[in-house]
């Protein structure tokens, strides 16, 4: 393996699908998540991940865990903060891209109350994104100009 800029890591792993680390690993170790460990670090493809994210044993938590990111919301009251919840249906564009746009934006910028959840099961990638107004619509604004 040697360009990890075309590999996912746990965390990234983590914040596309809302499973937590722990979870996941648990899913390495049960054999349903395949991935290559490279200096002591799991990698994934986009292919590994896909897998995965169908696989009937995971699907239904992580659908769950993404209809909670808008449940959540709608329910919360927001009386003390602005926040939002954006959902993008994103047709056309490499889902490789999406989810990596996303993903270094937010595990390497200053986004504190960020929530996301990006699934690239079917032709059309679909984004949520909740958490702060300001934050949100920057994150969706740099994804739409860039």
């Amino acid at each position: 393996m040697q360009d990890t800029n075309e590999y996912y890591l746990i965390n990234q792993l983590s914040l596309i699908t809302g499973l937590t680390d722990r979870t996941i690993r648990n899913y390495i170790s049960a054999g349903i998540l395949e991935g290559e460990k490279v200096n002591g670090t799991w990698h994934f493809t986009i292919e590994q991940i896909e897998a995965f994210i169908k696989h009937p044993a995971v699907r239904p938590s992580i659908l769950a865990k993404k209809n909670s990111l808008v449940y959540d919301f709608l329910i919360e009251r927001h009386d003390q903060r602005s926040e939002m919840c954006a959902i993008l249906d994103i047709p056309g564009k490499s889902k490789n891209a999406i989810s990596s746009y996303f993903c270094d934006r937010i595990s390497n910028e200053n986004f504190h109350n960020i929530r996301f959840s990006f699934d690239g099961v079917y032709d059309s990638s679909r984004v949520i994104l909740k958490g702060n107004t300001e934050e949100v619509l920057q994150l969706v604004n740099g994804f739409i100009n860039n």
